[in-house]
């Protein structure tokens, strides 16, 4: 008797579980698109930050983006001193979503920060099906960001569509005593001609056509000889060297001039909120 209601029970679970796992999958193939699904269809703009750099770095500019009904900001991407990746926010299909990227450990290497975002970017692509970004860098996130495009991977990351970079210096820092305050593995990567930096030149050839590039560099001495413009930290000259990197065509400069044109100013200053505007959503920001 005991063995008979023990198999009784045992078939009306499985019916249950049987019933159960059918309404799931009615309900799956008749259900709308997933926000996923949907995500498809838009192109986050992700902003990482530099040498030292942190929220501040873009949450204002962000904010002003914002008021201009440009974008809104909607998702944060942490990464852990270890590296462990958290993503914060949501992505409705709508607004052109803002998605900051932080990293706890704002004097990491070059190498390490590519490989950060590549876990950031892989992550926004399988959990929230996202196939296609635009980038935005300051100084070091412009270097780590042009890197992730030099060992990108087609099957594993969104596509980028646009990459804009303000006061990256693709040929090092060259200020007097800089290097005698600031030291560890992202300084050693910012000295010019080391090997980070080589590095990415000598792998110019993997970086993807189609890719629109926009390069701004700050000059706060014009009335100087063009081989000394710098934005009080990093020349010119060498933020434009990005341009030995990027294919024909997809190349585009600009230079902000003016005593307010100073490195961790730029990405502060109107007239660079309104070179992103017109590059990146061909919106004339006032």
């Amino acid at each position: 008797m005991f063995l008979n209601v023990f198999s009784s029970k045992k078939k009306f679970i499985l019916i249950l579980l049987s019933s159960l796992l059918l309404g799931i999958f009615i309900f799956l193939t008749n259900s709308k698109p997933t926000s996923s699904e949907k995500n498809g269809e838009i192109t986050p703009t992700v902003f990482v930050h530099g040498f030292k750099g942190g929220p501040g770095t873009f949450n204002t500019m962000m904010n002003r983006l914002e008021q201009q009904n440009v974008g809104s900001k909607r998702m944060v991407a942490y990464v852990s001193r270890q590296g462990h990746v958290t993503l914060s926010g949501s992505l409705p299909p709508s607004m052109e979503p803002f998605i900051q990227v932080l990293f706890e450990n704002d004097r990491a290497s070059l190498k390490q920060q590519t490989i950060w975002l590549q876990e950031v970017f892989h992550r926004l692509k399988e959990r929230h099906g996202i196939q296609q970004i635009n980038l935005v860098g300051h100084s070091m996130g412009g270097l780590a960001a042009t890197n992730f495009l030099l060992h990108y991977q087609k099957d594993q990351y969104p596509a980028v569509q646009k990459l804009a970079v303000i006061a990256s210096p693709y040929k090092g820092i060259n200020k007097e005593g800089y290097f005698e305050v600031h030291s560890g593995p992202a300084a050693n990567d910012l000295k010019p001609d080391s090997e980070a930096l080589n590095s990415m030149l000598r792998r110019k050839e993997f970086f993807p056509e189609g890719v629109d590039t926009l390069v701004i560099a700050g000059v706060i001495n014009p009335a100087e000889e063009e081989s000394e413009h710098w934005d009080g930290l990093v020349h010119a000259s060498s933020v434009r060297s990005m341009k030995s990197i990027v294919p024909f065509g997809s190349y585009r400069e600009e230079i902000v001039f003016g005593k307010s044109a100073t490195h961790s100013g730029l990405h502060e200053h109107p007239e660079v909120d309104r070179l992103l505007g017109e590059f990146l959503w061909e919106k004339p920001n006032k």
